[in-house]
C-alpha cells in the first residue's frame, strides 16, 4: 500500500492493462458486467487491505485507478496468449517503461474461457457489500507476466489463472518486484481463510 501511494506521486493512475481476445454476440453482453465485476473485487479487497493497514487518504488512492480495455476485434479475436505478450511487451517497450512498475509487468486476458467462469458473477451483491458468504464458483481471469525468465525445464509458463478476488493481491506481490513465478508455484494453496472447499485446482487464490 505504501509502495503504490509512493507511485502514484510519479504516474497518474494504476490498474491492469485488460485485454479483450472474445468478440461474440454473447461476450458482447457479458464482457462489460465481466469488468465491473473484475474491478469489484479489486476495489474490495484494496479496501480490505487499507482497513488493516491505515493507510493515509486510502479514498484518493482508489480514485486514481484505472483499468486499461484493450479490445480490437480485427486484432484480438481469439488471440494467442504469446501474441497477446507479443503486442503488452512492444507497447511497454515503446514507451521506455519496461520493468518500471505492476501496469507494465503484467496484464490481464479475458478469454471465452475465462468470460465463461465470470458468467453470473454476483456483481450486484459484492458492490453492495451483501456477499456474505464466499462465491463459491470457480472463476478467473488470465494474467500474463512480460519478459519472464522461462526456459524449457520451467513449470511455470510465463502465466496463470488467477481468481478475481485475489488481484489485487497479486498486484501488490508484483509491485514488490516479485515474479510472477512465485505466485505461480501458489496456484494449488487454498486461500488465507483454508476452507476446505479450496482451492481450485490451477487457479491462484492468493
Amino acid at each position: 500500500m505504501d509502495e503504490l501511494r509512493h507511485s502514484l506521486l510519479t504516474y497518474p493512475d494504476w490498474g491492469f492493462v485488460i485485454y479483450r481476445t472474445t468478440y461474440s454476440a454473447e461476450s458482447d453482453t457479458l464482457f462489460p458486467d465481466a469488468i465491473r465485476f473484475i474491478e469489484g473485487c479489486i476495489k474490495e479487497e484494496f479496501f480490505a487491505e487499507a482497513d488493516r493497514r491505515a493507510p493515509n487518504e486510502p479514498s484518493e488512492i482508489w480514485a486514481k485507478h484505472r483499468s486499461t480495455i484493450v479490445q480490437d476485434p480485427a486484432q484480438f479475436d481469439g488471440a494467442s496468449l504469446e501474441t497477446i505478450r507479443a503486442h503488452f511487451e512492444a507497447w511497454v517497450e515503446a514507451q521506455g517503461l519496461r520493468d518500471y512498475w505492476t501496469t507494465w509487468r503484467m496484464c490481464m486476458i479475458i478469454d471465452e474461457e475465462s468470460l465463461q467462469t465470470l458468467k453470473g458473477a454476483p456483481i450486484e451483491a459484492l458492490e453492495d457489500g451483501t456477499l456474505d458468504d464466499a462465491d463459491k464458483e470457480l472463476r478467473y481471469v488470465k494474467v500474463l507476466e512480460a519478459f519472464p525468465i522461462v526456459d524449457k525445464y520451467d513449470t511455470f509458463p510465463g502465466w496463470m489463472k488467477c481468481w478475481p478476488y485475489v488481484l489485487f493481491d497479486l498486484w501488490s506481490m508484483m509491485g514488490d518486484g516479485d515474479e510472477m513465478r512465485g505466485s505461480f508455484c501458489r496456484i494449488d494453496d487454498p486461500p488465507l481463510d483454508d476452507d476446505e472447499d479450496f482451492p481450485f485446482p490451477g487457479v491462484y487464490c492468493g
